[in-house]
């Protein structure tokens, strides 16, 4: 971010303050500020002169006038003199005030330079008295009705038509000849022109106008050109004319190259973000993220510093959720086209939505339409660049690359806006519940390969979190080497039994997923000779017989796919596991979750179809019930209400007990035993044995 360039970076934070001297100049306007000023000084001021600083809004106007004047005041012939037309309010006061004002700064004994010291005090004395013979009346028609009291009225007009006009005319000459011989000059500097309103600015030149002859008086004014233009246009007078007539040089502020915009905001933003626990910065990105969206935003230091002012916070209240380089560039948006910034919340969908492969050569529906025409318009050019980089799933609605499905979880690991969950979090600044902070996950991850490092990790993630943590973990897996695999799956295989198991929506797979998934992908990293030893260690270093039954499922084929072990290898697993589960005994099994999908999977396609011993006792048969029972949701079409209702896996079940008879005769038993009070009732149970009753009597569900 910090390319070297020697910048006094502590001006760029100091909010739209303009520097006041040439250690804080930025732009290396130092040496035009310079030969401003040696054309002030030189240009003829016999009678008088008026010099024009011109820009834009937020071009360094300011900031140059500073520094021309630091450089002029800097002569011992120039006495400077600063005349903010923010103090007076209305017509009939700016007259005296600016009188008032002249002449005070004049009297300052400090101020002064010693070679104008006695004739800034005999031209200051001149300039008091004749600001007190002046009168708004003498200058603006009507003004009479804004002095206080009919007394004043009478007054100022007798002085009008009488014998104050020869007075008034007397003092201007003696104020003319004292300027006249004046060893040096007055230079009068009065910026913020164009924030006035269009009378006080009209005002403001018609005195400019009026006392513009005097002797060795330079006006300085610092406008917005086409601003102050505007003001005077009046009927057929063109404001630009006007200004002919008046101005006899003028000086327009420079554009700002970009190559001179990029050092300020590169070491801006350093000093900006020192100190802000931020997050990492993607050097891959940054560069082309800067040059292509950053810079190209920016034309003025003004809006350099409110970027660099509103960047902090943005970042602190991001917690380092969101790429840096993300933020940075979603900042600049937001401070630089408010109004494209504020369609990003309704357009989340548009932004990261990917596209399934029979879709990408689908048309664009109206609201994407409408996006594109509005994105476009408010970014006046940089829409295609802004959506490129931060938004790659968008580039289809410009002409670019399709993206699938698969990328989101690359851009959730790199904590891009273009996956939609880090993108509401950047629009809403709140994690959604069972969101885990990124600082989680980056003290997991940072343990992968090493099991017990990895299992005290995961130990200290909350119960509500490990499945977010679990899930977000598989983009972190696809660079494991090879003897990092089988301590990984380990630690992840052990988590087991604090996951939730089932769905819990229409579209959601069972809660188990979130360990098997990432320790699928693991596996899948291996070369395939190391997947058989892998998973054969792996399957014998989980203690419950349901981890082990969920692994099989996993690494097995099926009747139409091929599995990651070799047949061989999954049959002599299988077997192990029916073995295992003979010999468990009945208070072991009774503990087991899932003890229904468990038995199935030791059970299938093995040589030996004997029942299991256990099944006798009632515990086991509790046990089996409650793990025969799912939730099943449904939703009607139209409707975003999801119905849940609990369903029996009646088939496996019966299988399981080898008919329906002697399943009736264990349930029989295990009611016996609730009877007697050995076998404690909850919940899951009751719930099981209702089930069991509709089915028994050849109920089933409508599907």
């Amino acid at each position: 971010m910090d390319n070297g360039a020697s910048i006094n970076v502590s001006s760029l934070l100091n909010g739209d303050d303009p520097i006041e001297d040439a250690s804080e100049d930025l732009l290396q306007r130092a040496g035009l500020a310079e030969a401003f000023a040696a054309e002030i000084h030189r240009t003829s001021a016999k009678h008088g002169a008026v010099v024009a600083l011109t820009g834009k809004w937020g071009s360094g106007k300011t900031s140059l006038l500073n520094l021309t004047s630091s450089a002029l005041e800097a002569l011992d012939d120039v006495q400077v003199v600063k005349f903010n037309p923010w103090f007076f309010s209305g017509t009939d006061q700016l007259m005296r005030f600016f009188f008032d004002e002249l002449a005070g700064q004049l009297r300052d004994e400090r101020r002064l330079k010693d070679k104008l010291k006695s004739a800034g005090r005999a031209v200051a004395e001149r300039l008091g008295r004749y600001s007190s013979a002046l009168s708004p009346l003498k200058f603006i028609p009507g003004a009479g009705a804004v002095l206080e009291g009919a007394n004043a009225v009478a007054t100022g007009a007798s002085k009008l038509l009488g014998e104050e006009q020869e007075t008034i005319h007397q003092q201007r000459v003696a104020l003319t000849a004292l300027l006249a011989d004046l060893p040096g000059r007055i230079v009068v500097f009065v910026d913020d022109i164009d924030r006035l309103s269009q009378q006080e600015i009209r005002d403001l030149f018609r005195l400019v106008r009026l006392t513009g002859s005097f002797p060795n008086i330079v006006y300085v004014l610092c406008f917005d050109r086409s601003v102050v233009e505007r003001a005077l246009t009046d009927g057929a007078v063109e404001g630009s004319a006007y200004l002919e007539k008046i101005v006899k040089i003028a000086m327009d502020v420079p554009p700002l190259p970009t190559q001179a915009l990029s050092p300020v905001i590169g070491r801006g933003l350093a000093e900006a973000l020192d100190g802000i626990d931020a997050g990492p910065l993607d050097e891959a990105r940054w560069p082309d993220m800067f040059v292509q969206v950053i810079l190209p935003m920016f034309s003025t230091i003004r809006d350099v510093k409110r970027y660099l002012a509103s960047v902090p916070l943005t970042v602190r209240s991001l917690r380092a959720e969101v790429s840096l380089v993300d933020v940075l560039a979603l900042e600049a948006l937001r401070v630089r086209y408010p109004a494209a910034h504020d369609l990003l919340p309704t357009s989340v969908d548009l932004l990261t939505g990917t596209t399934p492969l029979h879709q990408r050569n689908a048309g664009q529906d109206p609201h994407e339409k409408a996006f594109v025409e509005d994105f476009s318009r408010l970014l006046d050019g940089h829409a295609q660049s802004v959506i490129r980089l931060l938004f790659p799933a968008a580039a289809r609605l410009f002409g670019g690359s399709n993206y699938g499905s698969d990328w989101v979880p690359t851009w959730e690991r790199g904590r891009r806006v273009a996956c939609s969950r880090v993108l509401n979090f950047y629009l809403h600044r709140q994690l959604p519940a069972g969101r885990a902070p990124i600082r989680c996950i980056d003290n997991v991850a940072d343990t992968i390969g090493d099991e017990s490092a990895l299992t005290e990790a995961l130990g200290q993630v909350p119960d509500p979190l490990l499945d977010d943590v679990l899930k977000r973990l598989v983009p972190y897996l696809r660079d494991v080497s090879e003897e990092q695999v089988l301590p990984t799956a380990k630690a992840l295989m052990h988590q087991l039994p604090r996951i939730r198991l089932g769905s819990t929506g229409m579209l959601s797979l069972g809660g188990e997923w979130a360990v098997l998934s990432p320790v699928s992908a693991l596996l899948r990293t291996l070369s395939e000779g190391a997947v058989d030893p892998t998973v054969r260690s792996l399957f014998h270093s989980i203690a419950s017989l349901y981890g082990k039954a969920l692994l099989l499922g996993i690494v097995s084929g099926g009747s139409n796919d091929q599995g990651l072990i070799t047949e061989d290898t999954a049959q002599s697993l299988k077997q192990e596991l029916h073995s295992q589960l003979h010999t468990t005994r009945p208070e072991d099994l009774a503990s087991e979750r899932m003890l229904l999908r468990t038995l199935i999977a030791a059970t299938t396609g093995t040589d030996d179809p004997s029942p299991l011993e256990s099944l006798s006792d009632p515990r086991v048969i509790a046990r089996l019930l409650e793990s025969a029972t799912s939730p099943v949701h449904s939703q009607t079409m139209g409707s975003v209400a999801v119905r849940t209702e609990k369903r029996l896996a009646w088939d496996p079940l019966v299988n399981a007990f080898g008919g329906e008879t002697p399943l009736a005769e264990a349930v029989a038993s295990l009611r016996r035993s609730l009877d007697d009070g050995t076998i404690e009732p909850n919940e899951e149970l009751a719930a099981a044995l209702s089930l069991y009753e509709k089915y028994s009597t050849g109920w089933r569900p409508e599907f």
